[in-house]
């Protein structure tokens, strides 16, 4: 069976935006220390994560656009539009800037659902309420999962990494890059006052 144009365009969206953003969280990984077992186990867990959140957006948009509103379409349609709006994550790797990185992810994901709600309303033909509730709803439940204290997703995510890397959690990059400029600046400051010592 030969893969429609649509589809090949879909599928080198979705291996560009996992692959910046696995460019990303690998300079986390590289700060942590983490050995090349656990560097690579990391990443095939990030690139599983992500693949998963995919393919609930996409089931989401599927299901609530056929029992809310009646229109069914194929899955590799659904497919298709969900993976053109991940496009912005291929500017993923911009997470690695420090002290920005964690904005510039935040702004990549707005995008995204603006990105989704434009596409589903087009290829749906939907209007833009319409459009606003398949697309949000199912972003919405992960959020809300990931946002609730009760259901100890913290726990899960520590667990998860250590089985990944063997590290109960990461130090971010900014922290290392902030504790080092604090050591740099102590060490100068000591310089300073034994030359003044000296001086007197």
């Amino acid at each position: 069976m030969a893969i429609s144009p649509e589809l090949q365009h879909a599928l080198l969206v979705l291996f560009l935006a996992i692959l910046s953003l696995l460019f990303g969280n690998s300079v986390v990984l590289f700060a942590n220390r983490v050995s090349r077992s656990q560097f690579i186990r990391s990443l095939l867990a990030f690139a599983f994560l992500f693949l998963l959140t995919f393919l609930f957006w996409t089931l989401s948009v599927q299901a609530l656009s056929a029992m809310v509103f009646g229109v069914h379409k194929p899955f590799v349609d659904v497919f298709i539009i969900v993976s053109q709006s991940f496009t912005p994550f291929i500017l993923g790797f911009l997470i690695l800037l420090p002290h920005l990185g964690h904005y510039l992810y935040a702004l990549l994901r707005v995008w995204v659902v603006i990105n989704l709600i434009i596409h589903v309303a087009h290829a749906y033909d939907f209007g833009s309420a319409q459009a606003l509730v398949v697309s949000l709803l199912g972003w919405l439940l992960l959020e809300l999962a990931t946002s609730l204290s009760f259901l100890k997703l913290d726990a899960v995510k520590r667990w998860f990494l250590k089985i990944a890397t063997g590290k109960a959690e990461y130090r971010d990059p900014n922290d290392l890059v902030m504790a080092y400029v604090r050591a740099q600046r102590a060490l100068m400051l000591q310089a300073a006052q034994q030359q003044e010592g000296r001086d007197a």
